[in-house]
């Protein structure tokens, strides 16, 4: 039995949780660090997909994850970085703003981004990318439902506010539910590759770090900020890649490799930025972290 028929039901509505937790006011407070959100835009739309493309040229992994990690690099940010830096208390109006450009402009960039990096990467022509079906699919299931819970979050702003912590719980659980299928659906591909695919994460996670880490830097922000812009270079939208490689490529061991993925990186980045986080603390009687 293939649970693929529920899994676009499924990113909808994370879809519509991601837009209920954009306030007016975060974004508001966020837009005026507009250099900081234009230059982290740009270097993940860079960067991220040469160290996919160079990621593929060193280790020659397999077709499966290789498409699925430079899915994955194509993709936009992913809310998870809003939970993270959460956890670790940093700016995360921040995080959601840079969440929330990523994926509208998600809806020109992914495309066009994968069917020119696919035939660098790959040094073969892009299977059929059929850009036009991409388009639609991330208008239907990140730009529309986003707006739509931006939408309910304006008009019901005081119980969402209040169910906040509930709802964003759930959209946890969908999350997981999500994963779950997929690993179950795929569980052949993900034995398969589950030796190289780690291998690759672990490369592509640090190296994401890394160049969020020394983007932020060349934008001059303070040591928080710059925690929150590498956080959001390595956390990618799991769940409309996913979905893409279902329905539109067809490629559903591009999917089973986005929930290694994002598996395996969860407790990487939690216990990373709690780590981050005590230092931090333990430092700021010393005098001011930048």
């Amino acid at each position: 039995m293939s649970f693929l028929p529920v899994l676009p039901v499924i990113v909808f509505f994370m879809m519509i949780i991601v837009g209920t937790d954009i306030q007016r006011g975060q974004l508001g407070s966020a837009v005026s660090m507009r250099p900081a959100l234009v230059g982290a835009t740009l270097g993940q739309l860079l960067l991220l997909p040469l160290i996919a493309v160079l990621l593929v040229w060193l280790l020659r992994p397999s077709l499966a994850v290789a498409g699925g990690l430079l899915l994955l690099a194509v993709s936009p940010g992913g809310g998870m970085s809003n939970y993270y830096c959460a956890l670790a208390r940093l700016n995360v109006a921040f995080s959601v703003t840079l969440t929330a450009v990523s994926g509208f402009i998600a809806l020109l960039t992914m495309p066009i981004l994968f069917a020119t990096v696919v035939p660098a990467a790959l040094r073969v022509e892009a299977f059929g990318v059929p850009v036009g079906e991409m388009m639609t699919r991330l208008l239907l299931f990140l730009v529309l439902p986003v707006a739509m819970g931006m939408v309910l979050r304006r008009l019901f702003s005081a119980l969402i506010e209040r169910a906040g912590s509930a709802i964003r719980a759930f959209g946890l659980g969908l999350l997981l539910v999500f994963l779950t299928l997929i690993l179950i659906d795929e569980r052949e591909a993900v034995v398969t590759m589950f030796g190289e695919a780690i291998a690759v994460i672990v490369a592509f996670t640090l190296l994401a770090l890394l160049a969020g880490w020394a983007c932020a830097g060349v934008l001059r922000l303070g040591r928080p900020d710059r925690a929150v812009v590498a956080v959001e270079f390595a956390t990618r939208h799991v769940g409309i890649a996913a979905l893409l490689a279902l329905t539109t490529l067809q490629k559903p061991e591009f999917a089973a490799f986005g929930a290694l993925c994002i598996l395996f990186q969860a407790p990487f980045l939690a216990l990373a930025l709690l780590f981050n986080q005590k230092r931090r603390g333990r430092l700021a009687p010393q005098g001011s972290v930048d």
